[in-house]
This record gives structure tokens, sequence and C-alpha cells, in this order.
């Protein structure tokens, strides 16, 4: 049979547990407005990738002094919905004031759900007008609609 103080015991450290799990989840179903909303900012907002809208564009305005003088564009995917392992790919794009896209470069996530930050060389192509394009690629159709990929604002890099 089990004593008075072992059940006190095992009810406390219950207790604990939940009340750690619940600090570090948050509450249910709770998310932060900057993840639901896909506006423009630089608060750290997270853009949404699906099959429906697969791509993102930046604009470079003019008061972007480094824009020449970057080395790098860096993507920070933050949350990837990939229950399936589909292969995904994205591209990143310049597109000028005037004048077609030029591709800059192509990154893969591996495994196909694990986020990461990475970085594709711009080649010197970047003026201070302009945009960024990142697009995703999933090597079959998404059918079920079920691959969510969050992306921060890209950012410029100089080393």
């Amino acid at each position: 049979m089990i004593n008075r103080i072992t059940v006190s015991v095992l009810c406390r450290v219950w207790l604990i547990l939940a009340l750690g799990v619940a600090t570090n989840c948050g509450i249910l179903g709770q998310q932060p407005a900057s993840k639901s909303q896909n506006k423009t900012s630089d608060d750290g907002t997270v853009y949404y990738l699906d099959s429906k809208r697969p791509s993102v564009t930046q604009p470079i305005d003019s008061t972007t002094k480094d824009a020449q003088t970057a080395k790098f564009v860096q993507v920070e995917i933050t949350t990837v919905q990939n229950p399936r392992k589909k292969a995904l790919s994205f591209e990143v794009h310049y597109e000028p004031s005037t004048g077609p896209k030029i591709y800059l470069g192509t990154f893969s996530l591996y495994p196909a759900d694990n986020p990461g930050t990475f970085i594709v060389p711009t080649q010197g192509k970047l003026k201070n007008q302009g945009a960024l394009i990142l697009s995703m690629m999933i090597s079959d159709k998404d059918n079920n609609g079920d691959i969510k990929v969050g992306v921060k604002k890209l950012q410029l890099k100089q080393k």
C-alpha cells in the first residue's frame, strides 16, 4: 500500500512537471501576433510560404545603402511544417527596377522539415533599388496543403 507521504511527493512532482511544460509551451492555441500576420517590418515578422503563396517579395528602397556592397542575402527559415518530408528548395532572385529578374542562387532544407539560416551570394548584382524574391519549390504537388514554411525578412550581409 502506498503511504500518504509517497502520494504527496508524487503529486508535487507531477505539479512541478505540469507547470514546467505549461511554461515552455505557452497557452494552447495562442500565437504571437507577429507570426499570424504577413506585414513588412523590421520587428522579426515571420512570412509564411505554402503551395498557394510560394514566394515573398521584399523591396530594396533607395535608402538601403549597403545593397550594392552586400556579399550575401541571408534567409532565415524559422519554422517548417512538412509532415510527409517532401523535398523543398528555395530560389533567390533579384528584380531590378528595369529589366529582367536575375537568378542569385538556390538552397534546400535537409532534412526536409529542418529550419535554418542560409546565405546566397549576391554576385555583386544588387543595386539600391528593385526587389529580392524568395520562392519555394516543392518536389511533388502539395495536394493536401500541409506544407507551410515561416521565413523572416531577408537580410543583406557584408561578410
